[in-house]
This record gives structure tokens, sequence and C-alpha cells, in this order.
């Protein structure tokens, strides 16, 4: 049940009408819940069980480390085994079958074919999962219900598509419904619908030749790049803040996903722009935990590469998707080790700065947007005249 379906509004529309006019205020969190579940329920037996069991398991977890004192070894092996278990199941639903298909290349054999149904938003919600036990650990989470988490984690409008919550914001968030706030969420709602069905599905014409590049000519490659990287904006933030302005007019309040990413003058500037709750995440649940940029160049060249790495593959189990991310994380190395420092308020600089950034976002669109490794290199090819 997608946002850009008839299904996903009347759905809204009955949560709207039942949560804010028929529920008392002690029963708004079950009644989101309830509906939550609902959500899920399209999903279908096991998988809705599975996400249900995985609840429960993280959120005894957590009750486990607020019982353990801090520094304890039952503290840490606990924190680790909720860890491991939350990645595994991410791994097995997403990455089962890209590992499946490597292994058959290295052994040049073919292995048994497996079924995998993955439940919808695992990315995102194995991610708040991550966040949750990681700053309960550390201390930023105070203890809390179950009916707490599990509006948390069963909060529909960003089970989808995002954005990425933080627990500790998102619980404290709640704000009854003003005609301000009312007209605020819809035109965010509007917003998003306009940026999805007028903008961004215009341009899917204009970037199909990217799914078979051996169709199309340099220029045809390259102007679908540009289009593509203008498409999947507009249909990412739209998804976004139509999701964002549902949680806002249900009175809660959820991160921004992008801050106009196009004006960026620099690599580093633009993921701080560009899907920003998950940047965030990233730099806080991966790369500070690596040691930053604080224990060296190569240390920061190989956390920047490597944090850019596990980007793309969150976005897709394939090896284009791992490319693209590589592709990233070398550009931020290159701007970290060569730029970052010099003083670039010049504005022919910042002029250059923009234009470099903008074509080198564009240009790796081309992993991403092809459905495969070889199609990539088959449309690098054409775009430079090698094939």
């Amino acid at each position: 049940m997608f946002f850009n379906t008839l299904e996903y509004l009347i759905f809204f529309i009955v949560t709207f009408v039942i949560y804010w006019a028929l529920t008392p205020a002690r029963f708004k969190k079950h009644v989101l819940i309830v509906f939550g579940f609902l959500f899920y329920f399209i999903a279908g037996q096991f998988i809705r069980i599975f996400v249900f069991g995985l609840d429960i398991f993280v959120f005894w977890i957590g009750k486990l480390l607020f019982r353990y004192k801090e520094g304890s070894k039952k503290r840490k092996i606990t924190f680790i085994i909720g860890l491991v278990s939350i990645v595994g199941s991410l791994v097995f639903f997403k990455y089962t079958t890209m590992l499946i298909d490597i292994v058959e290349r290295i052994a040049n054999t073919e292995l048994m074919a497996l079924h995998i149904v993955m439940p919808v938003g695992i990315s995102f919600f194995t991610f708040e999962f991550i966040h949750y036990l990681t700053d309960i650990y550390f201390g930023k989470i105070k203890p809390h219900s179950f009916k707490d988490f599990l509006l948390f984690s069963f909060f529909y409008p960003t089970l989808v598509s995002g954005p990425i919550k933080r627990f500790q914001l998102f619980i404290s968030s709640f704000e009854t419904l003003t005609m301000q706030r009312f007209f605020r969420g819809m035109l965010m709602v509007l917003a998003g619908y306009f940026y999805k069905f007028v903008i961004a599905d215009s341009l899917v014409p204009l970037t199909e030749v990217l799914t078979h590049p051996a169709t199309g000519d340099r220029y045809t490659i390259g102007l679908s790049l540009y289009a593509y990287n203008f498409r999947l904006f507009f249909d990412f933030a739209g998804y976004s803040l139509i999701a964002i302005g549902c949680a806002f007019l249900l009175g809660w309040t959820v991160p921004k996903n992008f801050n106009k990413p196009f004006i960026a003058t620099n690599p580093s500037s633009f993921w701080r722009r560009w899907h920003m709750s998950l940047s965030s995440w990233i730099r806080d649940y991966i790369y500070i935990f690596l040691g930053g940029s604080r224990k060296g160049k190569v240390r920061t060249v190989f956390n920047l590469v490597f944090i850019m790495a596990v980007f793309g593959l969150w976005h897709g189990a394939g090896l284009n998707f791992l490319v693209w991310g590589l592709y990233h994380g070398i550009g931020l190395a290159g701007y970290h080790m060569l730029f970052k420092k010099m003083n670039c308020s010049h504005p022919a600089l910042r002029v250059f700065g923009f234009l470099f950034t903008f074509n080198f976002v564009v240009f790796g669109w081309i992993f991403f947007a092809t459905g495969s490794l070889s199609d990539s290199i088959v449309a690098i090819e054409k775009l430079l005249y090698l094939g």
C-alpha cells in the first residue's frame, strides 16, 4: 500500500477521522498502533508474524539493557546479540539472493534458488531498531512502555519510505491538531503529490533509455541522466513530504529528508542535504563509531569509503549500488583530503564547486539507474564514446 495509490488515501482518511473525531486522548496511541498493524496486514501472515516477533525481541533486548548495570559484561553481550540479530534479519531478507549470485559466479556453479519475501520497509525499521538499542546502551533513551515502542515501530506513514525516525525525538513530539497545523500538513501532502505525479512521473519517459542503455547513444544517455537526477529527487522528496505531512496531520513530527541538495558546493554538503535522515544515521551509528576523522588521514579515507559502500548497498542489493556507494565514498574522501581546509569563499570557487558537485552527482546516477553493473558499464561506454 504505497502513497501513490487510492487505497492509501482512503486508509489515511479513515485513520484521520477515527483518530481525531472518535478516539479519546488516552487511546490515540493504541489506535495508531492498530492501524499500523492493519497497514502491514497486506504483507501476508508469515511476514506479519516475523515483524511483530522482531518488535517483541528488540523491545525485550532494550528492557534487558535498562536492567543491567552500565559497563557490565552481560549488558555488552546483550547489546551485541541485539545488533547481530537485527543486522542478520536485514541481510537474510534483503541480501541473500545477491550473496548466492556472487557465490555462484565465483564457484561457477548453480545453487538452490530461494524465494524470499521481503518485509515491507525492512530497510527503514531495522535501522530504527539499531538506533533504538544503541541509544539505550549509551543512555540516550529512558525507560518507556511497550505501547510507545510499538507506536514508534509501526507508525505507518514512515514505514515504507521513511524518513528514519529517532525514538526520543518522535515519541515526545505529539501536538494536538489545530487549524494552522492542519493546513500546514495538508500543504506538505499536496506538495508531495505534486512532486510525485506532476514532476517526477512526467520525467519517466526521458529516463527509460537507462534501463536499456545498449539502445541509446551519448546524447540520449546524457540527457537521461540529467532527467533522472530530477526525477529521483522529486519522486523521493515527494514521498518524504507525503510521509512528513501525514505524520504532522496525526500530531507527530518526523525528520526532514531534503534541504535543497542541488545548491551544494561540495560532496560533503550534498550528503548533508540529500536523504538527511539516512545520512545522519550513517554518520551517527557507523562513521563516528569507526572513528570518524579523528584517527588520521588513512583511517578517514577508509571510513568515508566504507560508510558510502554501506549507503549504496542499503539502497539496493546489487553490485551497481555498491559501486555507486564506492564512487561517492571516493568523492567524499577526495574532498576531505584535498579541499576541505581550503578557503572556498571566493564566488568563482563556489560556482566551480557547485558545477563540479552537481555533475559529479548526476554522473553517479548511472550506477543507480541501470539495472545491473554490466548495464552501467555499457552506459558509460556509450557516454564516453568507448563502445
